[in-house]
């Protein structure tokens, strides 16, 4: 098994936008907070304010939305 690291990066529509460059992924990690359930840039977001994507150990991230793949 390879490793994989569990990215987000924040929607256009949502009030965060603006805290990263734009369509920038970002590590998170899933917390136990009933709101914001993910945690990473330094902040908690909410699910529908990000989009969830994993990073492969080639460095290739995969959009867990739509299965489309990107370079990180």
């Amino acid at each position: 098994m390879t490793d994989q690291q569990l990215v987000a990066r924040i929607k256009r529509r949502s009030k965060y936008w603006g805290q990263t460059a734009p369509n920038q992924w970002f590590d998170v990690r899933v917390v136990e907070d009933t709101g914001y359930r993910l945690r990473g840039n330094n902040n908690n977001y909410r699910l529908d304010d990000v989009i969830v994507g994993v990073r492969l150990a080639n460095g290739i991230i995969v959009d867990l939305a739509n299965g489309k793949t990107s370079r990180g």
